[in-house]
């Protein structure tokens, strides 16, 4: 294997693999990156046997076609550090890379790419398929991310839910404390499985939003249980957890009679004001639902009281339920709608927040 590439390609394709590989594991295949030459393209790719990730890069000059894998933490210190020129990439034997850049030489010690864990194949014909745009995707994802558990007990919490029904792609996220729905009318869509639903894995949700770009088309693809998506000229694969998600359609309340709406930064920053005076033991944060106004408050006894009134059109019974602020704040950082409407019944039911698109029920804490 021989090949020619500006320094920045070559760093390029490592940063869109590298996140995947942990430095850690414990077979010394998994911490290498495995690079193939063929037919015009330089391809890259690394996996920690949960989830893959493949990216092509094109401008190289394939001089001799071939394959080899290399240590990620060193070709990546190095690309960072090789001045931005043409660098030469050459196999010799034993599996020893060699990478040339003006004067500068270092010679890697490899390994074979047949010990390389393939990753698995399937066709663009795949009829489990669901296509829409990066930005869509994204946002879905970031409307969602916040609310998922991170308790290896509840193991099966610990992704997103997609479902295709009534023709829109739902994802939805809880931890038991917080369940979040987002859902999105999709026009591209083939095959069955989708509307039992998957669950993606926070790890492969983390790593697809740091790869979505603001255009272009994602690809989804289910292989039995797996998912790939395909973005550009890059494939994330990733195992889905199994186990049965719990029925968030029971979760969201279907009565709440007390119906206010608000300004997302105007409670927002309240919420942040309030906040500062709660603590890991007293987290509880009060909302007092009245005539034309919600005040805003907390109360730690090692700490002092805050307060703060914000004005709204509200007519209805007076209410007090009490929540997480920190839930609160993860909600409004991460839905970019300037609107919301909150829905009560009781301090001791969950509230509902609605936008658009996105539902969140929060769970509240018991006053005293």
């Amino acid at each position: 294997m021989k090949i020619k590439c500006r320094r920045s390609l070559l760093r390029d394709g490592i940063q869109k693999v590298s996140n995947v590989i942990n430095p850690r594991a414990t077979l010394p295949i998994l911490s290498n990156i495995l690079l193939e030459a063929e037919e015009g393209k330089l391809k890259f790719s690394g996996t920690d046997l949960e989830m893959g990730i493949s990216a092509s890069i094109e401008g190289a000059v394939i001089e001799q076609a071939g394959s080899v894998t290399v240590p990620a933490k060193k070709i990546s210190d190095i690309a960072r550090e090789l001045p931005d020129e043409e660098i030469s990439v050459s196999v010799k034997k034993n599996n020893i890379i060699q990478l040339e850049a003006g004067k500068v030489f270092y010679r890697i010690m490899g390994l074979p790419a047949d010990d390389f864990p393939q990753l698995p194949s399937f066709s663009t014909e795949n009829k489990e398929k669901i296509i829409l745009s990066q930005n869509e995707l994204r946002a879905l994802l970031t409307m969602t991310a916040f609310a998922v558990s991170n308790e290896e007990s509840r193991y099966v919490l610990n992704g997103i839910l997609f479902v295709l029904k009534d023709g829109k792609l739902k994802l939805v996220a809880t931890d038991g404390r917080r369940l979040v729905l987002a859902e999105k009318e999709i026009q591209k869509a083939e095959g069955n499985l989708w509307k039992k639903g998957i669950i993606l894995p926070i790890k492969a949700v983390r790593e697809l939003n740091r790869l979505l770009g603001e255009e272009g088309e994602v690809q989804i693809y289910l292989i039995e249980n797996q998912i790939a998506f395909v973005v550009d000229r890059t494939t994330i694969i990733s195992r889905l957890i199994e186990g049965e998600f719990p029925d968030y359609e029971q979760v969201i309340p279907s009565k709440s009679d007390k119906l206010v709406s608000l300004s997302k930064e105007e409670i927002f920053s309240a919420t942040r004001r309030v906040s500062l005076l709660t603590s890991p033991a007293s987290s509880l944060m009060k909302l007092n639902l009245s005539k034309n106004k919600i005040l805003i408050s907390s109360e730690t006894p090692d700490l002092g009281e805050a307060k703060e009134e914000i004005g709204v059109e509200y007519q209805g019974e007076e209410i007090t339920v009490g929540f997480n602020p920190h839930y609160l704040l993860d909600m409004f950082r991460s839905i970019p709608f300037e609107k919301l409407t909150l829905a009560l019944e009781e301090s001791e039911k969950p509230g509902l927040f609605k936008a658009d698109n996105f539902t969140c029920v929060l769970m509240p804490m018991q006053i005293e």
